[in-house]
């Protein structure tokens, strides 16, 4: 007997059986005969329509609607639940992933079991032999038992000036080679190694801001934006995003492009008083962390859809 034949059957039965309890014509007994069901309960091959049922978004709904129709109406609650509900998901990343505010956001949203691997200042690239706080070195960390990876990193590689040379595409994983291409092909290379059966999403970090370390954007007196530079590299913020989009797409890697698309710059925020998304210019307040999380879940609800059955 599927779900929903045993609730029909259920449903049937206390009708049947509060008239001869005495309550049958009562509220309460309209209200305990009523049955909610998740739509992802009701087996495709039987429309809503055909089992006398009037849909609402929510379980708080039904009171509002009820007077309004027959007293054994079916309720069939629309409840969207993320494919990631139950699912653990590595976050790697730092300050702005270890802060969590938009870790948090996305678990509450999704239900998933998030794993936060942000460590503040550090970089995706390693500066040095002795660096080992970079991404290229701590996802090994990570267990290998995890359903998704995404990495969202970069901010640091170009505001900080104790970062790695910048390099060019064609340093690869050489192992010797401290470079800011060299480790993004090391870090991405051995993910791909590490989890060859589940998706990792490179997340493009967002803006990087006017307020913090190097200046993605200095805006003048007159108006007009001169574009920043890493005082060591000489590389501007929007070269070093290129750099990972380049490397990512080198290894067929999933690709969110939250500097472009997410809607969250601190370039709107310069001077502002009462800041809508940021903390300080960089970091994400929980607003911020709100809006980055509901920008990623549909494009990783899609993600779910390659990797796994549903």
């Amino acid at each position: 007997m599927n779900k929903l034949t045993f609730k029909l059957s259920l449903f049937l039965i206390i009708s049947l059986l509060l008239p001869l309890m005495g309550v049958g014509g009562s509220i309460w007994a309209q209200q305990y005969a009523t049955i909610l069901y998740r739509q992802s309960e009701l087996p495709q091959a039987v429309p809503v329509t055909e089992i006398d049922s009037v849909v609402v978004r929510d379980v708080a709904q039904v009171d509002a609607t009820y007077f309004d129709v027959p007293k054994d109406t079916v309720y069939v609650a629309q409840v969207r639940e993320s494919h990631w509900k139950g699912k653990k998901i590595g976050f790697l990343g730092d300050s702005i992933t270890q802060y969590a505010e938009y870790v948090n956001s996305y678990a509450k949203l999704t239900g998933c079991t998030a794993m936060n691997y942000g460590v503040s200042a550090t970089h995706m690239a390693r500066k040095n032999s002795s660096d080992t706080s970079a991404f290229e070195r701590r996802y090994t960390s990570m267990p290998k038992s995890l359903d998704m990876v995404i990495v969202f990193g970069g901010t640091n590689d170009f505001g900080h000036t104790d970062t790695a040379d910048f390099g060019e595409f064609s340093d690869g994983q050489k192992a010797s080679k401290y470079t800011f291409y060299a480790g993004l092909h090391r870090l991405f290379a051995g993910l791909r190694t590490r989890y060859p059966k589940i998706p990792v999403v490179i997340m493009l970090p967002i803006h990087h801001g006017t307020e913090i370390d190097q200046k993605e954007y200095v805006v003048n007196s007159d108006k007009t934006i001169t574009e920043g530079k890493n005082s060591k590299t000489g590389k501007t913020f929007r070269e070093y995003v290129d750099a990972i989009r380049e490397v990512a797409a080198y290894y067929s890697l999933i690709v969110l492009d939250a500097y472009s698309y997410s809607g969250l710059t601190p370039m709107t925020e310069i001077g502002a008083d009462n800041r809508m998304f940021f903390k300080d210019g960089l970091h994400l307040n929980s607003a911020g962390g709100e809006r980055l999380a509901r920008w990623m879940y549909p494009q990783l609800e899609a993600v779910y859809e390659m990797f796994y059955d549903f």
